[in-house]
């Protein structure tokens, strides 16, 4: 499950308000509180721009790693760079895209765009998809890497 606390106590931690938050993300206060609420899911973009913003990898925004600061960081969200892990990891899992879809509740026509970077996966399946194959969210996303896997926390699921 994914665990959105990190985006109010990072918010909060930084002395900004939920308005000025969601004027950074480019969103309305209403969406943005829903994020934080956990009743809608912060999608991939902002939430990479929330990343981004306060240096954190996405997996720090999520409570995956401790690590605060990921010197690796690399900014925005490329979807042709996303397509092409996503692409690489089913490969050297030796999975067809029918397999992903199957385990993403997704079509196999979703997988193909996907994978060419025509369309963003969404934040849940992008969770979904690192946690199968025990990836780091950041480095799914071409956002750099978490050098210390072993500080990486187990979420409770």
């Amino acid at each position: 499950m994914i665990n959105f606390i990190k985006l109010k106590d990072i918010r909060e931690d930084n002395d900004i308000s939920q308005e000025k938050m969601a004027e950074i993300l480019g969103v309305k206060r209403s969406a943005y509180s829903l994020w934080e609420l956990g009743i809608n899911i912060i999608p991939l973009q902002s939430l990479c721009d929330f990343a981004d913003y306060f240096g954190f990898s996405i997996d720090y925004v999520f409570g995956l790693t401790n690590n605060r600061k990921n010197d690796n960081l690399i900014k925005g969200l490329d979807f042709k760079t996303l397509g092409n892990n996503i692409k690489k990891i089913r490969l050297n899992h030796h999975l067809s895209q029918e397999n992903v879809a199957s385990m993403l509740g997704v079509t196999q026509a979703c997988i193909t765009r996907y994978e060419k970077g025509l369309i963003c996966i969404s934040t849940s399946n992008l969770y979904k998809f690192a946690k199968k194959f025990d990836m780091s969210l950041s480095e799914v996303c071409g956002k750099g890497s978490i050098e210390n896997k072993n500080q990486k926390q187990t979420v409770n699921q």
